[in-house]
């Protein structure tokens, strides 16, 4: 079993090759329909984490809304940083997002990258993430895309670790828990 930096960089490599070969991947706004949700509470600043071509965070922007989106493997994302280090302050967003992005972690990440948005989140932040519960359906390298397909009672269970969750429509969304 190759160590977690190794495996860190095969899934990256794997996303790097789909950049180029196939144009739209990571063009999809997963988060379109929750945009008046996020709307309705009238973030200051929000996070994407796993933007893709940064789609969400744009419409925002058009609806006078601030926030950054967060991916390693595209230019239009207004932050190059993997999910578990991202290089923005402590306590920056009131809101966090993750739009079929997290099912792209490996199992060994999850409990990282929660961390990673706690630090960043403000007392109570919300947060909204939506996620794929099946193998994915594109490959790289003769391999799935989502190498953390678990049930949503797993995501749940991990989530109640960082924060209140709840299931609302597609997504899961509530409020981060202060760190203890």
């Amino acid at each position: 079993m190759a160590n977690l930096r190794d495996q860190r960089r095969h899934e990256r490599c794997k996303y790097l090759e789909l950049k180029w070969k196939l144009s739209g991947y990571g063009a999809s706004n997963h988060g379109k329909d929750a945009l008046g949700y996020i709307q309705e509470r009238k973030p200051k600043f929000v996070v994407d984490f796993g933007c893709g071509r940064n789609n969400f965070i744009l419409s925002l922007r058009e609806l006078g809304l601030k926030g950054k989106g967060i991916d390693f493997a595209y230019d239009e994302a207004d932050v190059s940083a993997p999910m578990h280090k991202v290089p923005l302050e402590d306590s920056c967003a009131d809101l966090i997002t993750a739009f079929d992005s997290l099912e792209h972690l490996l199992p060994e990440e999850v409990d990282e990258v929660f961390k990673e948005m706690r630090r960043i989140a403000t007392p109570n932040a919300r947060f909204v993430f939506s996620i794929s519960y099946r193998p994915s359906n594109i490959t790289a390298f003769g391999e799935g895309l989502h190498p953390t397909v678990r049930e949503e009672g797993w995501w749940i269970a991990k989530i109640n670790k960082f924060a209140s969750v709840k299931k609302e429509g597609v997504y899961l969304v509530g409020k981060m828990k202060v760190e203890s």
